[in-house]
């Protein structure tokens, strides 16, 4: 992209340097930031990227924004605030590619969601998908940077408040909108799961005329929204598995090999256990759909897709033991369902489970339902880590072998000398819980 090109998509002003100047990638960090490239320097909490514009240009940066005018060097591109400059920039990108543009949010399932209707857009069009965590106000625009020449992005939306969907749907500009969910991830910054609607709804503000909706028609929350909404410019298209949808599974089949269901006489296997994955990949058939994408492709992309690390790896542990690592993230929805595929395994099950953070005054309730769901999947041992987590050991009541613990050191010893031969070990908690360190300590056991 020129200089020229730049200056007019975030409405800036070219203080020194060649408007015909060509840069190759856009970056916010000079650690990682390739020669040719756009410096886009931000202001955040604790840091001030301009600090860094010096560096960027030793590096190799052919060209910089910048908020301040004292700033000294060639190709220096003013703007009033360089955030809103990248995001402008990515929605600049975004018209001028023209491909069709997939969007995914939710409360649960947003990444492995993600990575299912990546590999499906993929199987027929060179596709951009976000990679790793680059979902918010900065990530998503960063992603869109990195467009070259492929024909679909599929971009994941996250948000802890209202209105950060809005924008980040309005950047991108999406053709179709995925909602996976509408759980409680956040309810402790909304207040309660209809605002936490309001908020997933939120993707539709930037959503084409005659674009479509996709939702998952077993939740409550989008089922309700199904039948109520008022007049509306795009179509809604529902997947689901208990209820009646356009998109719907049958004859489910759930092992620890994987998952299998049928959906308009194809048969279909996903590499991945737990019927919340089934719900994913029914969300994946109908961006397929959307996209004229055939069944058979899809059936084969689906078959073979990769599941981003730390979204219920499956590891085998010396003694015939397993290891199910949820240790990236935790809400009662994750929990609920990781611990269902849990409860599928044969052998001796395990639960190690921490605090799930930013739940306000619903945490006690919502860790104490985590419990209920221990019961239902008839854990043996349950193993909890955290304040909050101690609701967990309350609501689990029909589990007879349990303990809680304050911090990991301790809980992964209690674990480690209850270990058996052919257990199955589930960790989960949030990511700020640190359920790495147990995880590592299990990794080290010898044969």
């Amino acid at each position: 992209m020129k200089l020229d090109e730049i200056v007019r998509a975030c409405e800036g002003e070219l203080l020194n340097g060649d408007p015909q100047t060509e840069v190759g990638s856009f970056s916010t960090d000079t650690r990682t930031l390739q020669p040719g490239a756009l410096y886009i320097p931000i202001k955040g909490e604790n840091f001030d990227g301009h600090a860094f514009i010096t560096k960027a240009f030793e590096v190799g940066a052919k060209a910089s924004l910048t908020s301040s005018r004292e700033v000294q060097g060639a190709n220096l591109i003013y703007v009033a605030d360089t955030k809103v400059a990248l995001q402008k920039l990515a929605h600049a990108v975004v018209v001028k590619a023209g491909v069709p543009v997939v969007a995914v949010t939710g409360s649960v399932g947003k990444t492995s969601t993600r990575d299912m209707i990546g590999a499906v857009v993929a199987s027929q069009y060179r596709t951009l998908k976000t990679e790793g965590n680059y979902n918010n106000d900065i990530g998503l625009p960063l992603t869109i940077l990195r467009y070259r020449d492929e024909e679909a992005m599929v971009l994941e939306m996250g948000m802890n408040h209202l209105g950060e969907i809005d924008l980040l749907s309005r950047i991108a500009n999406p053709d179709i909108a995925v909602i996976t969910n509408v759980g409680t991830a956040h309810i402790g910054n909304l207040g309660s799961r209809d605002k936490i609607l309001e908020a997933k709804m939120e993707i539709v503000n930037g959503l084409k005329d005659n674009g479509v909706l996709i939702v998952n028609q077993d939740n409550d929350k989008l089922a309700w929204m199904v039948e109520h909404h008022g007049k509306i410019a795009y179509q809604i298209k529902t997947f689901g598995i208990h209820q009646p949808a356009l998109v719907q599974a049958t004859e489910i089949q759930l092992g620890n090999d994987g998952s299998h269901f049928v959906y308009a006489g194809v048969r279909f296997d996903i590499p991945v256990p737990g019927e919340h994955f089934i719900l994913n990949a029914l969300s994946a058939i109908a961006v397929g759909e959307c996209l004229g994408i055939p069944l058979e492709k899809i059936q084969q992309a689906l078959a073979h897709f990769e599941l981003t690390k730390k979204r219920m790896d499956f590891e085998a542990l010396p003694g015939q033991m397993t290891l199910i690592d949820g240790s990236y993230n935790a809400n009662l929805d994750s929990m609920v369902s990781s611990l269902a595929v849990l409860g599928q395994q044969s052998g001796r099950k395990i639960a190690v489970l921490a605090d799930m953070l930013e739940l306000g005054e619903y945490s006690q309730a919502l860790h104490y339902q985590a419990g209920q769901a221990c019961n239902e999947a008839k854990v043996d041992l349950l193993i909890t880590v955290g304040k909050e987590a101690q609701a967990i050991l309350e609501g689990a009541s029909e589990v007879k072998h349990k303990k809680g613990f304050m911090d990991n050191a301790s809980a992964s010893a209690f674990l480690r000398e209850n270990l058996a031969p052919g257990d199955v070990i589930l960790v989960k908690g949030s990511n700020a819980m640190h359920l790495k360190e147990i995880i590592n300590d299990l990794k080290e056991i010898k044969a």
